[in-house]
């Protein structure tokens, strides 16, 4: 049997200002609760008379091997490796266990489960909302936005119950399907990822696209920006399957361009034709019932957007669908499989949570649930996150500033990335620090992050060699470029390039 207390001695030192001494004490009696708990529910295993000795009590309970503290929560790492014979972690999830945990130890208990970090409960303190902040204001999004690990169509998804602010890059999702009940923040949502956008992609590298059918109030924010797809904004219901059709042709032509060269997505072909450089294009739609439940567009709209969202990944069409009501005749299955990325937010029954995630957890936020709390889920990535709240005023400036910008050349029109990967081959690695210096500030360390991202793992041919650029570890290894050898073009091992 596992020893809680073994596991208590264990517990991570403490944010600032946290009672230490109390923190500790407060962990071992809920570890103490928890255990009890799940052994009254019989998620345990009890030894048969004839298996008792002195050494045990003939019952074996779930342990904790390590113990993480915080002002916010308490979280339990649950020993998966040593359950108890014939428990699961699925007895554990089961939300009417959780219920009873939630009741006997007078505070809101979640389980959360990852490929990586293992399975925890978490039992919630009073200084948060599920132990994560109940406000994140844009302008923290900005102040902190990364400088060593910017990727193409980065976004925020928010912070965590780390406090640690998480961006991930819209061209791996590479679709989104936002959803939650009105008032729970989905729409702020597409608006601090519009917003992001803008401000990290000039004109050139993007253009993107807003439909809203709730009358135009949303879209009417993103009148006259240079980023703009002509066309781009649609208010009124017929106007979608003509913006729809526009970009299946953009798609189609993209297509034909990368058979005719060669080439096999948007950053191989903007690496060999900066001549014809292809922006990337972003799709936002808020209110996608309003498309699906018009019988006169819903036909054309369905079709349309199942092969956008099927097809869009290598030409650099990306879409992000956001409802507030998420039904399968909102979000029909041909659709909804090519949404890799989920943002659930707060909804109204356990229905819509399960298209949005597939399971209730987005049912179970309650009303003292702040706007903007949601669940994010792709492959085995699943995280609960605090979504920036991005304000009226803030996105009118935000407007101001990138409209200001429209004359503005861009760096990935002017400089040929060929001379810049010739650089670096001269001084030994991509270091971004290293190769702005060399370049004696020709372009900005922006630029050199951006470049760097979307060819990393691309094979780069420079004077008729042909290269990888390697990943480095995010620390004090750079990248850097690697000959390719000719067993891995002969075996098909060579990484290429997700856009």
């Amino acid at each position: 049997m596992v020893q809680i207390t073994d596991a208590l001695r264990r517990i991570l030192p403490q944010r600032a200002g946290a009672d230490r001494r109390e923190l500790a004490k407060e962990a071992r009696h809920f570890a103490r609760v928890l255990a009890r708990k799940l052994e009254q529910l019989n998620i345990c295993y009890r030894f048969p008379k004839n298996q008792k000795d002195f050494l045990d009590k003939g019952i074996s309970r779930v342990g904790f091997e390590r113990v993480v503290t915080t002002p916010e929560a308490l979280y339990y790492r649950v020993d998966s490796m040593r359950l108890p014979r014939g428990v699961k972690l699925a007895d554990i999830a089961d939300e009417r266990v959780l219920s009873d945990l939630s009741i006997a130890t007078g505070r809101p208990v979640r389980y959360k489960e990852n490929v990586r970090s293992g399975a925890w409960l978490i039992v919630e303190r009073d200084s948060a909302a599920c132990g994560i902040i109940r406000k994140l204001p844009f302008s923290d999004i900005l102040d902190n936005w990364p400088n060593s690990s910017s990727k193409s169509l980065l976004v925020p998804l928010g912070v965590g119950a780390n406090k640690k602010l998480v961006f991930r890059s819209l061209a791996e999702m590479p679709h989104a399907l936002v959803g939650g009940a009105t008032g729970s923040g989905k729409t702020r949502h597409l608006h601090a990822w519009h917003c992001a956008l803008l401000l990290q992609n000039e004109p050139s590298r993007l253009r993107t696209a807003f439909v809203d059918l709730k009358g135009g109030v949303e879209a009417n924010f993103y009148r006259g920006i240079p980023h703009l797809l002509e066309g781009g904004i649609v208010m009124e219901a017929e106007g979608v399957p003509r913006l729809l059709e526009r970009l299946h042709e953009l798609i189609e032509e993209r297509l034909i361009a990368f058979r005719r060269s060669g080439v096999e997505n948007i950053a191989s072909w903007n690496y060999r034709n900066r001549s014809e450089y292809m922006p990337r294009v972003v799709l936002f739609v808020d209110e996608m019932a309003n498309i699906m439940l018009d019988k006169d567009i819903k036909k054309d709209s369905q079709k349309l957007l199942a092969d956008i969202t099927a097809r869009g990944r290598a030409p650099g069409v990306h879409v992000v669908l956001a409802t507030q009501r998420p039904e399968v005749a909102v979000v029909p299955g041909l659709i909804k499989a090519n949404l890799d990325a989920r943002c659930g937010f707060r909804c109204t029954d356990n229905a819509s949570s399960q298209v949005l995630l597939d399971d209730t957890s987005a049912a179970r936020f309650d009303d003292s649930t702040p706007p903007g709390r949601y669940i994010y889920k792709r492959g085995l990535d699943r995280s609960t996150y605090q979504s920036p709240l991005v304000s009226t005023q803030q996105i009118r400036q935000i407007v101001r500033a990138v409209t200001r910008g429209e004359s503005s050349e861009s760096e990935s029109a002017r400089v040929n990335p060929e001379d810049v990967f010739k650089r670096s081959l001269e001084i030994g690695s991509f270091s971004i620090r290293a190769m702005y210096q060399a370049l004696d500030g020709a372009v900005s360390q922006r630029y050199l992050r951006d470049l760097a991202e979307e060819y990393e793992g691309q094979i780069i041919e420079i004077d008729s060699e042909l290269y990888v650029l390697e990943p480095g570890n995010g620390g004090n290894i750079p990248r850097k470029l690697m000959p390719m050898r000719g067993d891995d073009l002969e075996n098909g091992e060579h990484i290429t390039h997700n856009t």
